[in-house]
């Protein structure tokens, strides 16, 4: 289940872990500032609604939000309606966030569900006992951005009222995709997969949301459409499952080719109860004196500095098309990938980067955190 691309910003979230059942939340929500952080006080987690509307998932300084207001937001509250559709029931539910800058509060109903700081990570939370399959429920987003303080990283976010020097218009709030899914109790929670360039393998390693004996993982390597190798272990936390790649194509920036991978929680009888479809790319980076090798060959990196900001979105992208755009920009002008400056880019854009053939080095936003005491 997905959204039409009547809403910003419709496409699929996280290209690396992808289900079918899914809605986006993105569109228009609406909210109120809090400059006298009183909110709290005034019950503003209860609301049922606030007086102005903003576009989600873009931030209220920028234009694309259909709010623009350019100065300091410390405090602010957010709502939407939240319909939880009623094929859900029997299933966990959970609500993800791509980033929100930079410390938020979820409440449901009033309820309070959980909290989260770290203005450039994702996050999730389990909803389920909040919810009523085939209801439709209050959801209040409480965001704190105490960016002048200098108790919070901040990234390339200025200061000061104005950009100045190498520092640029504040994002606050929600800045990517709002979406929530319906898993198995026992699903997938996460996977980490580790490309063995030398071993022709592919490593990966399974979270789940509960575990519970008789159920089994089973992965598929797929290439073109066709199996080249399964294998089938217990479902268990930590379990790992290893994909041998026969004849196998190393990605690189000449070559990027990426490798299909499809998971499975089954149970005994061989009924699916929860399907996750990955990609990766088989290659290895190491350090050999003072010299990067991709691929066990020295590779001259050729990297322009992103700073990953929009005019209309600040931090956010308008479209997906805008960040495939930039990478093919960059590979236009002789680049072969990118130091990402200061903040920490959506998986969308390593996603058009994987399929592009463009190398990234990341970095995450650490100016702005002053260290005013020393430790002895």
């Amino acid at each position: 289940m997905s959204s039409g691309n009547t809403i910003p910003r419709p496409e699929y979230p996280r290209p690396q872990f992808v289900r079918d059942e899914w809605i986006n939340l993105n569109g228009p929500w609406t909210f109120t500032f809090d400059f006298g952080k009183s909110g709290k006080d005034r019950g503003l987690h209860e609301s049922k609604g606030f007086d102005r509307e903003i576009t989600v998932p873009f931030c209220p300084e920028s234009d694309l939000s259909g709010v623009g207001h350019r100065d300091f937001i410390e405090m602010m509250w957010y709502h939407r309606p939240l319909a939880i559709p009623v094929e859900w029931k029997g299933k966990r539910i959970v609500l993800h966030f791509g980033a929100v800058d930079w410390e938020c509060d979820l409440h449901i109903d009033g309820q309070y569900v959980g909290a989260h700081y770290g203005g450039t990570v994702s996050f999730e939370f389990d909803i389920t006992r909040f919810v009523v399959p085939g209801q439709t429920h209050d959801l209040v987003l409480y965001v704190r951005d105490e960016l002048k303080k200098g108790g919070q990283p901040s990234g390339k976010q200025s200061a000061h009222f104005k950009s100045q020097g190498c520092v640029y218009t504040r994002t606050t709030g929600i800045w990517q995709t709002v979406w929530m899914e319906a898993v198995d109790p026992a699903a997938l929670k996460s996977v980490h997969i580790v490309p063995d360039l030398d071993g022709s393998r592919f490593i990966i390693t399974p979270t789940y949301w509960a575990e519970r004996r008789g159920l089994s993982l089973m992965a598929k390597l797929v290439d073109d459409g066709k199996v080249l190798y399964h294998s089938m272990v217990p479902a268990a936390n930590g379990g790992s499952v290893e994909l041998a790649v026969p004849d196998p194509k190393p990605w690189s920036p000449a070559s990027p080719h990426l490798y299909d991978i499809a998971l499975e929680v089954m149970e005994n009888d061989g009924q699916v109860r929860d399907r996750v479809q990955c990609y990766a790319g088989l290659r290895k980076v190491h350090i050999e004196g003072n010299q990067v090798f991709l691929n066990n060959e020295p590779i001259y990196q050729r990297l322009v500095l992103d700073q990953g900001f929009y005019p209309d979105g600040i931090w956010t992208a308008p479209t997906d098309e805008a960040l495939k755009r930039d990478i093919e920009l960059s590979m236009a002008a002789g680049f072969n990938g990118a130091r990402l400056h200061q903040k920490v880019f959506e998986e969308r854009f390593h996603y058009w980067a994987d399929r592009l053939g463009y190398l990234t080095w990341g970095e995450s936003s650490s100016w702005g955190y002053q260290m005013n005491d020393v430790v002895g």
